[in-house]
């Protein structure tokens, strides 16, 4: 079997788990958090359904967001509870969200019962390491405009969910830059015909001139 079915048999298995287990259910209203950065994890949280950020504060005071995430069948607090360290990031509520609680004991004997529950959360760690990674490579060796137009053209192909935050600044902390600076590289994608303003969103203008620009970039 590959490390692939095993997982899938891992998943099936935390999914029966989770649904038949007495946890509370929670109903959470929008701008509440889950986890709060630098906190000790007491317990982790299953979400059923709902629409979460996730952000990163630096003691300058300086934000980052990984975005607006449509969450389905998601568990979050899975790397401090394997790390034993505070919680990463905020983790907060960008809708009502449905979560169970998951006592760390219970998902400790899950663990030592059910083997291939190993496997399924090893894998869903990589592929948010590699995607975390990807993200971060990619800001440190192209320019904010470059990273701006990719995640443009990531959505209008529909390999990124079609959602952006309507307000500036939050949009600006994606990028990990200041409104200013977003706003000035915002501007040079508009003067080169790549990307146009459609209400408060950011839109493919011309997809071949925009692939060619990204090409470009990506060859200097």
């Amino acid at each position: 079997m590959t490390i692939k079915s095993l997982a899938e048999i891992g998943h099936k298995e935390v999914l029966e788990w989770i649904k038949s287990g007495p946890f509370l259910l929670r109903h959470m209203e929008p701008g509440e958090y889950l986890l709060r950065q630098g906190q000790t994890l007491e317990h982790l949280y299953w979400i059923d359904d709902g629409y979460c950020t996730v952000s990163y504060t630096a003691a300058n005071g300086r934000r980052f967001s990984h975005g607006r995430f449509n969450i389905e069948d998601r568990l979050y607090g899975e790397i401090e509870f394997l790390t034993g360290k505070p919680i990463q990031f905020d983790i907060r509520c960008d809708g009502p969200v449905s979560v169970r609680v998951i006592p760390i004991a219970e998902l400790e004997a899950l663990l030592v019962q059910h083997p291939h529950v190993g496997i399924w959360l090893s894998q869903c760690l990589a592929d948010t390491y590699q995607g975390v990674m990807d993200r971060v490579t990619s800001h440190f060796m192209y320019p904010l405009a470059y990273n701006i137009a990719k995640d443009l053209m990531l959505r209008e192909l529909g390999n990124k969910p079609p959602i952006q935050f309507e307000r500036v600044f939050r949009e600006a902390e994606r990028f990990g830059c200041s409104e200013r600076v977003y706003r000035r590289a915002v501007s040079q994608l508009i003067e080169l015909g790549l990307v146009e303003k459609r209400g408060r969103e950011l839109k493919v203008a011309n997809k071949d001139k925009l692939q060619r620009y990204l090409s470009d970039e990506e060859e200097r």
